[in-house]
């Protein structure tokens, strides 16, 4: 192999009109240290730290901009994967695999969350509205834990249009309701974008605690793992706080106020951390049900207790009063 000093065109890392932009790829090929041919190995760099940059600023494509090499390659090979899950700096026809994941990417007719899709569990099926839909959560911390899911495959709120967020925040407003009128407890949503191809916002209610009580109990958790998190009042924007490319977890409470954490490679985000504050002493006080792979119940119990549910969420469910209000 022989070594070429070379500067290739930026290109981009989303697909026009279908994805959200992002920031695009730059790729310098420089000569060995202290070579004998004198070929150039050391390059200059004038570097703008990402949290000066607007994000407007950020996706900006320059006029030379070309498509991603390496989807062009796969497209050959036969190879295509999902983009969403392929940076810059995978090989060509190789998956990344996102740490502490050993789960193939899941897409279409073989994802366990599209709704058309065979493998879909329907009996853990609560409600359908619009975009989205409320099902029992697997392995759910209780009786009352369940998840907003979009019926299509998409990966995360990231990703989400205007009407299908308003369909979520549709499913949320109901679920607030319910948790304080007929289970006396606040709401808590959360989110993780890592390790995940298709989104699931999980939806636990909490009792005799107040936000400001949840909060300390995230924050205890984050600080003892060294995690960056940002608080977001309600009413603002959270996306724009999410670099490209970048997976995150995102927690909401009752007052809509949220926290975001971004996750880095210096350190390792746990799978499980939101199941893991939220099920420690500070809270429900049943750490031993942080995995959910050891709550899961036979599909008797699971049909029961979406029975049960679907009975109390019947006069909070946003989508059912549309539908009669449909039918006049």
């Amino acid at each position: 192999y022989q070594r070429r000093v070379r500067e290739r065109l930026p290109y981009r890392n989303h697909k026009i009109l279908h994805e959200r932009a992002q920031y695009c790829t730059r790729f310098i090929s420089l000569g060995c240290a202290g070579n004998k041919t004198k070929m150039k190995w050391l390059y200059a760099f004038n570097i703008t730290p990402l949290k000066h940059i607007s994000d407007e600023e950020l996706r900006k494509q320059p006029s030379e901009t070309t498509e991603n090499p390496y989807i062009e390659m796969e497209r050959e090979e036969g190879k295509v994967e999902d983009r969403k899950r392929q940076h810059f700096y995978s090989t060509p026809g190789e998956k990344r695999k996102m740490p502490g994941s050993d789960q193939p990417n899941k897409r279409g007719d073989s994802c366990w969350f599209c709704l058309k899709s065979p493998n879909v569990e329907k009996h853990l099926v609560i409600s359908v509205g619009g975009s989205m839909y409320l099902a029992l959560a697997k392995g759910a911390l209780s009786a009352d834990h369940v998840m907003i899911i979009p019926t299509n495959h998409i990966k995360c709120q990231q990703f989400l249009d205007d009407e299908q967020q308003a369909d979520v925040e549709k499913f949320k407003s109901s679920l607030r309701s319910l948790y304080r009128t007929l289970k006396k407890s606040t709401a808590v949503f959360f989110e993780r974008s890592l390790a995940t191809s298709h989104l699931q916002i999980q939806s636990v209610p909490i009792a005799r605690y107040s936000v400001a009580d949840i909060k300390d109990v995230f924050y205890r958790f984050s600080s003892k793992l060294s995690l960056e998190v940002q608080e977001v009042p309600a009413g603002e924007s959270w996306k724009d706080l999410v670099p490209p490319g970048c997976d995150y977890f995102l927690v909401e409470f009752e007052n809509q106020d949220k926290m975001l954490f971004l996750c880095s490679n210096s350190v390792r985000f746990p799978l499980q951390f939101g199941r893991e504050v939220l099920a420690s002493e500070g809270l429900l006080n049943m750490p031993r049900r942080a995995n959910w792979k050891q709550c899961q119940v036979s599909k008797e119990q699971e049909e029961h207790d979406v029975k049960e549910f679907r009975q109390q969420f019947q006069e909070f469910d946003p989508f059912k009063v549309d539908s009669d209000s449909d039918s006049d």
